[in-house]
């Protein structure tokens, strides 16, 4: 393991993506709560805890917190989480403990080691040897993972059994880009100017801010990669809707909704069949559906009803019925919180609880619980305000 002056190890960070660290960027409500968070950990030797999904801001807030406790000659030392057995994890640990008198130990990603190294990691944890090793060489802790402490209500308290009860510790969520829109435009400005870019038409700007980002910044800042070395100094519409990214995306949603609604004045001008099977699939899909029913009530063949599907929503059949019966799920979720899981996944369509919460976190980005806890939480900000 290379030892440099500030940092070891290569993090896969967004904030290296540029060789400076990538600052806090941001106005909003969450990003002021982190810029806070942030001062008051500096202050604290409680272990902190950065929650966030892939791709946010989780080194850089870590790097903050080391800078402000006044450890700029100290070591911050990067554990990956791409360690795959345990032998290799338990040398890399005590070396990058060795490695940080007086300064900050970041693991990293802890809840994506496989399960034989989490448990190693717990047992460590729970040995009063470790911690001893921690204080003897005044090192700060601090560990990220892409589950909230607070709303993890789908596995094991991994984290909480790390800490351990009776130990005090800070907790930093950072929110995805997407519960932070009104932020993007300031990303978008500080990455592009990067690459001292004349000019971004304010449309193209516009459809960069639509688009929900699933990889966060990690994925912003690869896409505005892209269309800086591609362009002549000016990015237009033409060269985001290039990507065959926003647009696409922004159809699905629309679609989805239409059918939802029942509204398929839209649909005028495809196939009759093809409208036929939306309409059916509009009032239907909290029952069985095949194909072969549409295909029979279109009058038409199941290919050719699938071809027509692609053709002219570049959705599949089974992409569309699933998309409905979680767009469903979400409503009922904001309309009926005291509803059970259980019951939203029956009444949504889905037979299989387990399928329905993959679906659910594929097309919403979070658990339905993880979603229902957003709401209460959202909802208890708003009262307290």
């Amino acid at each position: 393991m290379k030892d440099n002056k500030n940092h070891t190890n290569i993090e896969s960070d967004s904030s290296f993506f540029f060789q400076e660290e990538y600052p806090i960027i941001g106005e909003s409500y969450n990003i002021t709560r982190i810029r806070n968070q942030i001062d008051f950990s500096s202050r604290i030797s409680y272990p902190i805890f950065i929650s966030g999904e892939v791709g946010t801001e989780k080194v850089s807030v870590a790097k903050q917190i080391h800078k402000r406790r006044g450890f700029d000659k100290a070591s911050f030392i990067y554990v990956p989480s791409n360690i795959a057995d345990i032998v290799s994890y338990n040398r890399f640990l005590e070396k990058s403990i060795s490695n940080s008198p007086g300064g900050t130990l970041y693991l990293s990603e802890v809840d994506l080691l496989p399960e034989n190294v989490k448990t190693y990691l717990i047992d460590v944890f729970t040995r009063t040897d470790f911690n001893k090793k921690l204080f003897k060489n005044k090192t700060r802790l601090i560990i990220s993972c892409t589950n909230s402490l607070i709303s993890n209500f789908d596995s094991p308290q991994f984290i909480a059994k790390i800490f351990g009860s009776s130990v005090p510790h800070l907790e930093i969520h950072i929110p995805a880009l997407r519960e932070r829109k009104e932020d993007l435009k300031l990303h978008i400005d500080y990455v592009l100017n990067k690459f001292s870019l004349s000019h971004v038409e304010s449309i193209a700007i516009d459809l960069l801010i639509s688009y929900d980002w699933p990889e966060n910044l990690d994925q912003l800042q690869r896409v505005l990669f892209l269309l800086a070395s591609g362009c002549d100094g000016n990015i237009t519409k033409e060269d985001v809707l290039a990507l065959n990214l926003i647009e696409k995306t922004n159809d699905q949603f629309d679609t989805i909704e239409k059918i939802l609604a029942q509204d398929i004045e839209q649909f005028d001008h495809v196939h009759p069949g093809l409208k036929k099977a939306i309409i059916y699939i509009g009032e239907n899909f909290k029952e069985d559906v095949s194909l072969s029913d549409l295909s029979n009530m279109a009058c038409t063949s199941p290919s050719h009803l699938s071809f027509l599907f692609r053709n002219h929503l570049d959705l599949s059949f089974k992409s569309i019925l699933v998309q409905v019966r979680v767009r469903y799920a979400k409503k009922l979720i904001e309309s009926s919180p005291q509803m059970k899981i259980t019951d939203i996944s029956l009444q949504s369509g889905f037979g299989d609880l387990s399928h329905f919460e993959k679906m659910f976190k594929r097309y919403i980005g979070c658990t339905p619980r993880q979603y229902r806890q957003k709401l209460r939480l959202d909802k208890n900000i708003s009262l307290s305000m």
